[in-house]
């Protein structure tokens, strides 16, 4: 199966804290001011060691994060440079945003603060707002001439920070004033599908109800349908159909979002595509969910009396069960009226990928369900052989056992 998960997981996803911990916290706490010389970790125990000097400027910062309107006055008071930044980048403006501190915003919005200024991600300070769901903040920004589509070096936008965390209220004030819901960003994620992944109802339901496309297509084919199977938050798959999610779609690799579904598990899911009279891909979903021992959505699919001997993805559900080590899937196909001695395209069994593993359960219950341990597949190798060439003495010795010869 391709990787079904690996994109949302290292794609939009990461704004759920993202910016949280790249500016703030993390970036103004401790961190040189650009022109200030970075001073080591000091040592605990030398108390001679004198306190990291301070500017107006890093005073201007710190007092922006603190939500601090006095300090911020008396740092500018004092000649600090409105718009210097820490050493990733930030300025006072994305602190005050970051933390939803709106007077400390007004204030250096007031005194010129550049609203458009990125961070070394190419964040903006309506960036970090959004991400946080400060809707005032993205408000005063946005009046002052923060472009509402700007997106950062990954290709990220205000729209996308605000899906990503579940902010609603944020999306819709964003669509208002011109936000694109359907851009994407570097690898083809939208704001839906992002959201969508993250499980996050509101967030779906604002960008739906904004214009955002249910079925447009990531780099891989993916749409935010399968990104809600993979995330597995059944109210968003429902939402998603409500507004015409295509049922039917596949990725590039020709999976369905009942495979995504399946493989991960999602049961709940699973169920409502199939209420929703997805019968598309059963086959391949049986086949990961059989490998994942996920019990209840086998279950599930069995039910719908699928070709449980199929070899979807080279393999039958029952080898994939059996090399996955899924006694309970093995049992659950075996059951429905799995083949026990079905090969795939490379005339392998169930049983030679249990021995190949060494699974010692699996073997003896396929053997006990009549399971041929001198097919050969197309290597000219039986179950027999494969367990010795892996050295899986103990499945060789149920073999020799099966075959009446002595130990060794």
């Amino acid at each position: 199966m391709s990787n079904t998960r690996g994109f949302w997981a290292t794609g939009m996803p990461r704004f759920r804290g993202l910016l949280a911990c790249t500016s703030a916290v993390v970036l103004l706490a401790g961190q040189p001011v650009v022109g200030q010389r970075p001073v080591p970790p000091a040592d605990p125990a030398d108390t001679t060691r004198p306190e990291t000097p301070q500017t107006p400027t890093s005073r201007l910062i710190d007092a922006a994060m603190l939500g601090r309107v006095d300090l911020v006055r008396a740092a500018l008071a004092e000649k600090a440079e409105l718009n210097g930044t820490t050493a990733a980048g930030s300025t006072a403006l994305a602190a005050a945003a970051i933390h939803g501190h709106l007077p400390v915003v007004q204030e250096l919005l007031a005194a010129g603060a550049d609203v458009e200024l990125p961070d070394r991600t190419g964040a903006t300070p309506l960036h970090a707002a959004a991400s946080q769901g400060h809707t005032p903040i993205v408000e005063a920004l946005a009046t002052k001439g923060a472009n509402v589509r700007a997106a950062d070096s990954m290709g990220i936008t205000a729209v996308m920070a605000a899906a990503a965390a579940n902010k609603a209220q944020t999306i819709r004030f964003l669509a208002g004033r011109g936000a694109d819901l359907n851009v994407s960003d570097k690898q083809g994620t939208t704001a839906l599908m992002a959201a969508a992944f993250a499980g996050h109802l509101a967030a779906v339901e604002a960008l739906l109800a904004a214009g955002a496309t249910a079925n447009q297509k990531d780099q891989n084919g993916r749409t935010a349908l399968h990104a809600a199977a993979m995330g597995g938050e059944a109210s968003v798959t429902r939402a998603l159909l409500a507004k015409g999610a295509d049922l039917q779609a596949e990725d590039a690799g020709g999976l369905s979002v009942l495979a995504y579904a399946a493989s991960n598990g999602h049961a709940a899911v699973v169920q409502t595509l199939q209420a929703a009279g997805l019968k598309k891909g059963v086959d391949t979903a049986l086949a990961y969910a059989a490998r994942s021992c996920h019990e209840e959505t086998l279950k599930l699919l069995l039910s719908v009396k699928p070709d449980v001997n199929g070899p979807p993805t080279g393999k039958t559900p029952l080898s994939m069960a059996a090399s996955g080590g899924c006694e309970s899937s093995v049992r659950l196909l075996l059951d429905a009226g799995a083949n026990v001695n079905a090969t795939d395209d490379q005339g392998a069994t169930a049983l030679m990928e249990a021995a190949n593993v060494g699974l010692v359960p699996i073997v003896q219950l396929l053997l006990d369900k009549g399971a041929d341990m001198e097919i050969r597949n197309k290597d000219g190798q039986n179950a027999w052989l494969i367990a010795a060439m892996g050295q899986k003495l103990d499945v060789i010795a149920i073999f020799r056992k099966l075959r009446g010869e002595p130990k060794p």
